[in-house]
């Protein structure tokens, strides 16, 4: 084939062109795709992780509600007992009192009044009713400060015997920790979490983990006598705990970064991914309170790559490459070969003359081919009997020549064939067979039969295109006088 002749090199380049780009739109396209589909996905982990700090806040307010409740019942009936203190250096505690059984870690700086033994009995008795409910927090470190009588009440019993109020800096600062005092029914009449005051403390470092925290904070009232709190039921977040909480949901999505962060100081405490360096990330937050957001640092890239999906792309891409190149091979060489046909013979037209380059044209010899008095033809019969002519020649022509042979409709009736071969003698004993077919062949018009002869000239390639054809077209007026002698 021609094309395959002349302009594989061409098509083979747009070829490979079109399919890459095609492949590099498809690819990025799906990548979009997959990043979408992963970023989606963080945000819905994200949302079930603030659910979990949410439901903790909300079940620690379930808990300061049940306190506030039995405290002031408490105070109503009177009585309240509580274990025996021990006093150790100006500090009264339950640490090392076996007498207090499993109550948890009490220390305060001077012995109880009646309402602080009243607190501390509906502590205990809702932390017992704890221990048998279905809350998720049971084991979450949990207590209550509070300031008028310089305490400290723990639900859980801490393994610290260095541990004193007054080295507690939230004790010491505890406006710069728990800044506002909200109004009880204010506080309970909203489901807003920013109407609902202080909620959170800022970020801070834990004595008792060392390592940085930040604490939910409920608020216990006395309902017989103010609306403000007495003291506060505190919920801590540390790392480790705050590390278990996403590791659960995340797992293995090593593309993913989970910060809390504080609106006003923009602090920030890393609970997921904290070891990944993305380069190239996007940004989702969510509202947490009124003081903190959930910020989900999304690497774009790491995203797509630890995608399952991802790893079915590549191989797919691929096919769709090789798709490509073979579809629009054969769309790019049908088109080329339809802007170079002749549409009346279904040989090559003058077009191709741009693809015949002078090194694919060595040891080849040019055969120039005029149809004799075709003028005649069609003065006599008409031009589409004129065009039944050329396609009768056209054809004796096809079916003569060898594949490797070009076969051109020059202009009108003329033709040019270009024969490889090494002799003369062989392209010449091509156009024999050629003239010989054509003149045994024979049209019928009406009552009439027309039959037509060639004259044909035969050169080797010489020097160029231009030069060639005019050698072959010299050779055949030659024939020309001679066939009219």
């Amino acid at each position: 084939m021609v094309m395959y002749l002349f302009s594989r090199k061409k098509i083979a380049s747009k070829v490979y062109s079109i399919s890459a780009a095609a492949c590099v739109i498809f690819l990025a396209i799906m990548m979009a795709f997959i990043f979408l589909h992963q970023k989606n996905e963080a945000i819905k982990l994200t949302n079930e992780v603030r659910a979990k700090l949410l439901n903790i806040f909300d079940e620690n307010e379930n808990i300061a509600d049940a306190i506030t409740t039995k405290y002031t019942t408490s105070l109503q009936n009177g009585g309240c007992k509580i274990p025996a203190l021990v006093q150790d250096n100006d500090q009264w505690h339950w640490q090392k009192s076996s007498a207090a059984g499993d109550h948890g870690s009490l220390f305060m700086n001077t012995q109880p009044t009646l309402n602080e033994r009243c607190l501390l009995s509906s502590a205990i008795f809702v932390r017992d009713n704890i221990a048998k409910s279905d809350l998720s927090t049971k084991e979450g470190f949990r207590y209550i400060i509070s300031t008028r009588q310089k305490m400290f009440y723990f639900f859980s019993r801490i393994d610290t015997d260095n541990f004193a109020i007054e080295d507690s800096i939230m004790f010491n600062n505890l406006q710069f920790y728990i800044p506002t005092m909200p109004d009880y029914y204010k506080r309970k009449l909203t489901h807003k979490l920013t109407q609902k005051g202080t909620v959170a403390t800022p970020i801070y470092h834990d004595m008792i983990t060392k390592s940085n925290a930040y604490s939910v904070v409920s608020f216990i009232y006395d309902l017989n006598s103010s609306n403000v709190p007495v003291a506060y039921l505190l919920y801590d977040h540390n790392l480790e705990e705050l590390h278990g909480l996403a590791n659960t949901l995340f797992r293995h999505n090593k593309w993913v970064r989970i910060t809390l962060r504080e609106t006003g100081s923009l602090n920030e405490l890393c609970i997921f991914g904290c070891d990944i360096d993305h380069h190239f990330q996007t940004n989702v937050e969510s509202g947490l309170s009124s003081q903190f957001k959930v910020i989900t640092h999304i690497d774009m890239f790491g995203s797509v790559y630890h995608s399952v999906m991802f790893k079915l792309l590549i191989p797919v891409t691929l096919l769709l490459f090789m798709l490509m190149v073979k579809l629009t091979s054969r769309y790019l060489t049908r088109v080329a070969r339809h802007t170079l046909i002749d549409h009346l013979t279904g040989l090559y037209s003058r077009k191709i003359e741009s693809e015949l380059k002078p090194a694919t044209l060595e040891r080849r010899f040019f055969a120039l081919v005029d149809c004799n008095k075709f003028k005649i033809v069609n003065d006599r019969y008409g031009h589409a009997v004129g065009d039944k002519v050329l396609q009768m020649v056209a054809d004796v022509i096809k079916q003569t020549i060898r594949k490797e042979d070009i076969a051109i409709r020059y202009g009108g009736d003329e033709f040019l064939i270009i024969i490889k071969t090494e002799q003369k003698s062989d392209a010449l004993l091509v156009m024999e067979r050629i003239a010989e077919e054509i003149a045994r062949r024979s049209i019928g018009v009406n009552d009439d039969v027309i039959t037509s002869t060639i004259s044909y000239g035969v050169s080797k390639f010489n020097r160029d295109l231009k030069t060639s054809i005019l050698l072959a077209d010299k050779e055949m007026y030659k024939m020309k006088k001679r066939q009219a002698q």
